[in-house]
């Protein structure tokens, strides 16, 4: 066992946690989540939702693989979002909460030193599992549904392709296993899998609950997959004369060797739940209690205080403990506006259509056949009264309303009061030409548009799939009239009657739309496109992305204009920040800067050298965009600066390797334009270092004093800033600055002058409009500087969970990635039938979508956490688990409650904490279900806590008679603090392992061997590296020259150098013959050949790789240099063979400096 302290040395989860308390929490939960698996095998963690369980797994994970290098990890994740969303924390984990490179769980890049590697099919992961075992496995659950045709009946085709794909990769077995007619053959497929995996020192399972009823002969047949892929000892057939011989299957066995299952709610009935899951990994021995009837609950209890831990997700508040119950305010009395007060309908006509269809649904549900119940959350009329059948739906979706598993009856799927609802609407419809008003959606819709005002955000989850579209459409008119309003107050007079026509266009377009049924509002494209066909949905996707830019001057026009690459608008000025002047007075500074050794340079001198150097980064074409001469005097100077001795060298050598180093163009211009004047030019972010204060909120000084580190996170912040403010909300107000100077909306018109002096004023007039909104904040309207301020106060949380990449991501490509996650915002954003990667992450950052409307595709396993506070139980789900599932999408760790209470000195405002609403209509059918589902709640969260034990509740059918004698006041929210039984015991913090094995002077001593053994390298000249353990060089192989590159990493226990040579882009043209004599020698010297997907179909670049391990520092340098001569020669030898070239360092020092030789 491990004492905290070893764990404490190496792991640090409060600073990215957001909270020490938490941080230290979570770290106590994983060394006894370790201590409990290195003693009884398995352990659980079912601490409530949004607790960061991940990032516990991922700690334990990482003790275990400091301890044991070799140690194997399988993660089984219950779908395919969350399979994604495992392998970006587990990248963000080894970089933020590891304290050092180990060279066991954390390399000297920062990286893992055991990639993950994310299989879709069971086929993938036995192919990828012989490619390289060592490797972290994430696979989903929905993988073990293996594609044949219900229960034991095999669909032949589909047979068939799984047959031969698994021979391929297990041509040893016999053809008995393969045998289609067989009742057996999804248990065959399944243990012969189990025969072609290693065993895994460590089984991580997500959502483990999905796993409750275990492996039996009537259970999924997911499950019985899962248990015989991992080697149950115990087949459970159905028919056990039909089960073939284990001979047939040779190395067959148990492949967890621990286990660590995760869930929030592990059990809903019984302990036997528990014991099921252990089960299906055949780990259940010792356990057996927890199954058996007899057993006394008791026992039961302190058996799984054994093997369980549940911790209660509290935040400190005023000096006191809050739990989730009371930092979370309920608006249980139905009404969205009044805290606990009804919603208000308003009018007669209200009224009379409440009561109405009412009188309908108690006549319906009165009928004989239906014995006067209803499935809860199931009745069309509890969210809309539009007509439903018009709906169309997707092949996934089984019903009027999601979670089709609630019941298999299909009236009931499909709403048992549709019809009569749709004839209402109907008649309604005829009478006065109007659709009938629902005051529930009519009040949600009236409080969201709050959100326009206020940028704040809301998550609204609706059973009813056609409520999606609905509820969107309603707010998405809301919004037109807000911004209309908004670009009416500051339209200049002479645009004014333009606008209106441009106004009056938008809607006979949006109404075309909706009728011919285009505007879904369901799907965001990632596709950059000139004009957006699709964006109606809102004037501004229409007028800022779509055909609203076709005859005036929109925002689109604007947004094309200031576009990266095409305008400056938007540059870093990055000869100015590494110079330190103002953008006024490069040119001066720059030639004082390259004066050095004697030699003065002028600055008509220096910019003769500029314009010669910048032609190596122009095209010979007659004319360049303003961002490529930019662009081109910006490298020059870089790299000019970078080869000089003297203040600036170190850190132009890192912005020429990590931004301009792939600038060069071929063939380049010949005759460069005059850029002295580019030295000079104004941008936005020039401009800005001018405010420093404004500076100091958007876009502040980077901690880090590592120079690389510093200049990447200005880059990424001035890259996101800038796609902030062309392609979301603040686009509005730039674009209201300019119209301002403009004063017209006629395409062509501009001012007398359209040179960088007007460009100069147009960039302060928006920075102007800036500074006054920081000045008034928080006394109006959500504008541009909330949005960025935001951003930048934000930086490290949303980079992490939208994009962890970015961090070591070409800095070139940074700007196009960010213009990808936010070129199709909408205000409101709509989700059914699937999950849509862009929207989830464009909603986890501030501004749009101010709302998103769900079914429950969204109830698990994404983080919506990071900017919402609020959520609307619209339609209310019928499990209490499922409800705090819902709530748990927005309280997290690190959310945005949590960052605006936890360890604030005072008591919270109400409408600070996090508002959970459940609205409803009173003096209506929906209030029993309501009641029932508090009810419900209320005994949960006690047991959950208490006792573990299941609800005991009963079914999802309500019946109307029984509830209405019960009384239909609602429950009020347990108010007390909440506490748990299945807390940390003090004594699996304490182990006789109190020190690491390697500490933070290890991978310093490797370092500096590696360093050693490369000055002593004959025949190699070496690059300055901007990064640790890599070195990039050229080595001479005769007459020619061959680039290489070096990269430390761990094997085991042991230091490791991997060398890589690249050999240039092959194409399917290229006949490559595996028997060549080139082949042979690379196997002779244990050499491989590597081949990554080109960015065009067909192709390769093709590498020549090696490794060696450094055991004895006195034979570092023979074995490097070893290394290097082998790598480098095969890979100059397929070179000239393929290519008859012999291409310089130049053409793939960007490729191979980011290079990631995992696994290859």
């Amino acid at each position: 066992m491990i004492d905290l302290q070893a764990a404490k040395d190496l792991i640090d989860l409060g600073s990215s946690q957001g909270s020490e308390l938490r941080g230290r929490e979570q770290l106590h939960g994983a060394v006894a989540l370790y201590n409990m698996i290195e003693k009884n095998r398995v352990a659980y963690l079912a601490d409530e939702v949004g607790m960061g369980k991940t990032y516990v797994a991922l700690a334990v994970v990482a003790l275990l693989r400091h301890f044991q290098p070799g140690a194997r990890v399988l993660i089984v994740a219950p779908k395919e979002n969350i399979q994604e969303k495992w392998e970006k924390e587990l990248r963000n984990f080894i970089e933020l909460n590891v304290r050092f490179p180990d060279l066991r769980v954390k390399g000297v890049d920062g990286r893992s030193i055991r990639p993950p590697a994310r299989c879709h099919r069971l086929i993938d992961f036995v192919r990828e599992v012989n490619l390289d075992a060592d490797r972290d496995f994430i696979l989903r659950l929905t993988s073990f549904r293996l594609p044949l045709q219900g229960g034991e009946r095999v669909d032949e085709q589909a047979g068939r392709a799984m047959r031969d794909e698994l021979r391929e990769v297990l041509p040893w077995l016999k053809d008995e296993v393969f045998d289609l007619r067989r009742s057996t053959f999804k248990d065959n497929i399944a243990r012969a899998i189990c025969c072609a995996l290693p065993p895994f020192d460590l089984v991580i399972v997500d959502e483990a609950h999905n796993l409750k009823h275990g492996f039996t002969p009537h259970g999924s047949s997911q499950n019985r997959v899962l248990a015989l892929t991992m080697g149950h000892p115990e087949p459970r057939s159905l028919d056990d004369s039909a089960a073939l011989p284990a001979s047939l299957f040779p190395g067959y066995g148990l492949r967890a060797r621990r286990l660590l299952l995760l869930s929030a709610t592990p059990i809903d009935e019984d302990y036997r739940h528990l014991w099921n899951q252990l089960d299906v990994f055949g780990l259940g021995a010792g356990w057996e209690e927890l199954k058996e009837r007899e057993v006394d609950d008791r026992r039961k209890k302190d058996l799984a205080k054994a093997l369980l831990i549940r911790r209660v997700t509290a935040m400190e508040i005023a000096g006191e403990r809050h739990t989730k119950n009371l930092y979370r305010r309920e608006w249980r009395g139905g009404g969205v506006s009044l805290h606990d007060e009804p919603i208000e309908i308003r009018g007669d006509r209200e009224r009379l259509v409440v009561a109405l269809v009412q009188k309908k649904v108690s006549e319906l549900l009165g009928d004989r056949k239906l014995g006067n119940r209803f499935q809860i959350g199931m009745l069309a009329s509890f969210e809309s009264f539009l007509e439903t059948a018009k709906v169309k739906r997707t092949e996934d979706e089984r019903g009027t309303f999601d979670d089709g598993e609630q019941t298999e009856d299909s009236a009931e799927r499909e709403g048992l009061d549709v019809r009569d609802i749709n004839d209402l609407a109907k008649r309604y419809r005829q009478l006065f030409n109007a659709e009938m008003p629902h005051p529930k959606m009519d009040a949600l819709v009236d409080q969201i548009r709050h959100a326009w005002r206020t940028g704040e955000k809301a998550l609204v989850f609706v059973r009813r799939v056609a409520s999606v579209k609905e509820l969107r459409r309603k707010l998405e008119d809301t919004y037109d009239a807000w911004l209309f309003e908004r670009l009416r107050a500051h339209m200049p007079d002479a645009a004014r009657d333009q606008f209106e026509r441009v106004v009056q266009r938008f809607a006979r377009e949006k109404q075309a739309a909706r009728a011919d049924g285009i505007d879904d509002g369901l799907t965001i494209s990632s596709k950059t496109a000139d004009v957006d066909d699709r964006a109606t949905g809102t004037f501004f996707a229409w007028f800022f992305r779509g055909r609203g830019s076709v005859g005036v001057w929109s925002g689109r026009n604007l947004q094309r204009a200031v576009a990266a690459g095409q305008g400056t608008y938007f540059d870093d000025h990055d000869i100015g920040w590494l110079l330190r002047c103002r953008q006024s007075e490069v040119a001066e500074r720059l030639a004082a800067a390259v004066s050095v050794s004697g030699r003065a340079w002028t600055v008509a001198e220096m910019s003769q050298e500029l314009r010669r150097r910048s032609a190596a980064f122009l095209s010979r074409a007659p004319k360049h965009p303003r961002g490529k001469r930019f662009e081109a005097v910006q490298a020059a100077a870089i790299e000019w600066l970078s080869e000089i001795d003297g203040p600036y060298r170190e850190l132009a050598r890192v912005m020429w390797h990590e931004r301009y180093v792939d600038s060069r163009v071929r063939p380049a211009a010949t005759n460069p334009p005059d850029l002295e004047a580019w030295l000079n030019v104004a941008t936005f972010f020039s401009r800005l270092r001018e405010r420093p204060t404004l500076e100091a909120r958007l876009l502040p000084s980077t901690r880090s004093e590592d120079a690389r580190a510093m200049y990447r996170e200005r880059t990424l912040r001035c890259a996101l800033l800038s796609a902030a403010v062309r392609l979301g909300h603040a686009a509005i107000d730039l674009y209201q600055t300019q119209l301002r100077r403009r004063g017209t909306l006629e395409l062509g018109a501009s001012e007398d002058d359209d040179g960088d002096d007007v460009e100069g004023a147009r960039i302060d007039d928006f920075l102007d409009l800036l500074e006054e909104q920081q000045r008034t904040e928080g006394a109006r309207d959500w504008g541009a500087f909330d949005e960025l301020a935001a951003l930048a106060d934000n930086f490290d949380l949303i980079l992490s969970v939208n994009e962890p990449t970015a961090r070591d991501a070409r800095l070139a490509e940074i700007t196009k990635s960010f213009g990808t996650l936010l070129g199709s915002q909408v205000p409101v954003g709509g989700m059914a039938g699937g999950v849509n990667r862009t929207l989830v992450r464009q909603f986890r950052m501030p501004g749009y979508p101010f709302c998103l409307v769900t079914t429950d595709v969204l109830q698990e396993g994404e983080d919506l956490h990071t900017f919402c506070s609020a959520i609307y139980h619209y339609g209310i789900s019928w499990t209490p688990s499922a409800m705090e599932q819902r709530i748990g999408r927005i309280d997290r760790v690190r959310s945005h409650t949590a960052r605006r209470l936890d360890g604030t000195p005072t008591k919270p405002e109400p409408q600070k904490k996090l508002q959970v609403y459940y609205p409803y209509l009173a003096d209506t059918v929906e209030v029993l279900q309501v009641r029932r589902v508090f009810e419900r709640m209320n005994t949960f969260l006690r047991l959950m806590h208490e006792e573990l034990g299941g609800t005991g509740l009963d079914s999802s059918q309500i019946d109307v008679g029984r509830e209405a004698l019960r009384g239909s006041a609602p429950l009020p929210a347990i108010t007390t603090e909440l506490k748990s039984s299945f807390d940390v015991q003090p004594e699996l913090l304490r182990g006789e392992i109190k020190a690491l094995e390697v500490d933070a002077s290890h991978y310093l001593t490797v370092l500096e061997r590696f360093e050693r053994a490369l000055a002593a390298v004959a025949d190699v000249k070496w690059e300055e590296s901007t990064r640790r353990g890599v070195r990039l060089g050229t080595m001479a192989v005769g007459a020619r020259k061959q680039p290489v590159g070096l990269f430390v990493r761990s094997f085991g226990r042991l230091p490791m150098v991997r060398c890589i040579s690249p050999i240039g882009l092959i194409t399917s043209d290229h006949e490559i013959d595996p028997q060549h004599v080139l082949f042979a020698r690379a196997r002779a010297e244990r050499v491989r050949i590597g081949a990554i997907a080109g960015d065009e179909q067909n192709t390769y670049n093709f590498t020549v790789e090696g490794d060696v391990l450094l055991v004895d520092p006195s034979c570092d340098t023979s074995r490097i240099s070893g290394l290097v001569a082998n790598v480098a020669r095969r890979a100059d030898e397929f070179e000239l063979a393929l290519l008859e070239a012999d291409e310089p360092l130049s053409s793939f020092a960007t490729e191979l400096a980011t290079e990631d030789p995992h696994g290859r």
